[in-house]
């Protein structure tokens, strides 16, 4: 793993981190329901392994298919599954919501497994690892499965910084006042990922 890779896996680590949908203000719900700020330490482990579950199966199902097919085939179906996820996502109205407040660590690992898989947060890192290789078991033992570790752990940290500030310093008016749609973001980096399979 180069340093480029490392860098991409990392800054979408950071990005992935950021977004509210990944699970920091849930993380603050419950924190606030709970009257805990350890809630919000505690319930990042199994956000941070679901989203981690999901990624891992995400790219042995690439790396799978590669094994059978040609790496040009490998990239022209995930990348037009990169441009046709983003566009949908676009054009979809509304989130994929799975929240009851009195959840256990399992609840939280299927719910951050299913809102990563829905967010098509996985395909979002085939591009950084579109080269040519070997068999599959090799690339997720000596490469992918570092970049997928690096990458949770990246989201780890922002992701509890953040729903620390927010739950001790800032408090949820900020979220009433100052709302950026990651939706948005995320369908166009997912779009222009795909373009990046084609043209690289």
């Amino acid at each position: 793993m180069d340093h480029g890779q490392l860098y991409f896996f990392l800054l979408l680590g950071l990005y992935h981190g950021i977004n509210p949908g990944m699970g920091w203000l849930f993380s603050v719900s419950i924190a606030m329901q709970k009257e805990s700020t350890s809630k919000i330490f505690i319930s990042h482990i199994p956000i941070a392994l679901g989203h981690l579950a999901s990624l891992t199966v995400t790219i042995f199902i690439y790396y799978l298919i590669s094994d059978y097919v040609s790496q040009k085939t490998t990239k022209i179906i995930f990348g037009l599954v990169l441009i046709g996820f983003g566009a949908y996502k676009l054009l979809k109205k509304g989130h994929f919501n799975w929240v009851k407040m009195n959840v256990t660590n399992f609840d939280l690992f299927i719910w951050s497994f299913l809102m990563a898989s829905s967010h098509g947060a996985g395909l979002m890192l085939i591009p950084g690892f579109n080269y040519e290789g070997d068999h599959v078991i090799h690339h997720l033992e000596h490469f992918g499965f570092i970049a997928l570790v690096f990458h949770t752990l990246a989201m780890l940290v922002v992701s509890m910084i953040l729903a620390f500030t927010v739950y001790k310093v800032i408090g949820l008016r900020i979220l009433r006042s100052s709302w950026i749609n990651f939706d948005y973001i995320w369908s166009f980096v997912l779009i222009i990922g795909g373009l990046f399979i084609f043209f690289f």
